[in-house]
């Protein structure tokens, strides 16, 4: 009997895990969403308000998206980063992330290198899905004597952190999946995959 309740247990347990991870995922992105605005709007109006931070957040990060796109926006925002570059500490941080952005999301003539990749990391053996960025500074490349090169391992669930690694170019294996599949892939801890390799893209040369 015992061994009839662990088997249906196991099987149970099983079928509702990709439903569980869903459920944990979402509840973890509405409480991270919520919590960005929601805390400030709380000590506003002296009570918090389930859901309100995260409605006010995707209306910010829409109206931020439309005045990016028209000039008097960017002109604004390039205002900003101005005033930011003067602001020890807070400069060095928020040009870090944003070279990051820029190099896996932004940049146009980049696309060799905006590309999904598989790493052997943290050690020979283990595998991790990574994001490669740029060749390695040519003091590193001259030191190693070998073409490196830099690629990003994004953290699970928040891939916005993440780790350096510098890769010899022969170890590094690109993915032809894109990078929102890639993202997707991390964040979710593997649950959600590609269904289906992408149409064959045209040969790229080794780095």
């Amino acid at each position: 009997m015992w061994q009839k309740f662990s088997a249906y247990f196991l099987r149970g347990l099983f079928t509702l895990l990709p439903l569980l991870v869903t459920i944990w995922l979402l509840y973890f992105m509405f409480n991270f969403l919520d919590s960005i605005l929601g805390n400030i709007i709380a000590l506003i109006i002296g009570r918090h308000i389930p859901g309100l931070g995260l409605i006010i957040t995707l209306v910010t990060v829409f109206l931020v998206g439309f005045f990016a796109t028209h000039i008097i926006g960017a002109k604004l925002f390039q205002f900003g980063e101005e005033i930011l570059s003067r602001v020890p500490i807070v400069k060095s941080i928020y040009f870090a992330v944003k070279q990051i952005n820029d190099a896996l999301f932004i940049q146009k003539s980049a696309d060799e290198y905006r590309r999904a990749c598989l790493v052997e990391y943290p050690r020979k053996g283990l595998w991790s899905i990574g994001f490669i960025t740029s060749d390695a500074a040519t003091e590193i490349e001259a030191k190693i004597k070998e073409k490196m090169i830099n690629v990003f391992v994004a953290n699970t669930p928040t891939p916005a952190t993440g780790f350096l690694v510098l890769v010899p170019a022969r170890e590094v294996i690109l993915l032809d999946m894109k990078i929102d599949d890639a993202f997707k892939y991390v964040v979710s801890g593997g649950v959600l995959k590609p269904e289906a390799l992408p149409p064959e893209m045209p040969p790229k040369k080794d780095h």
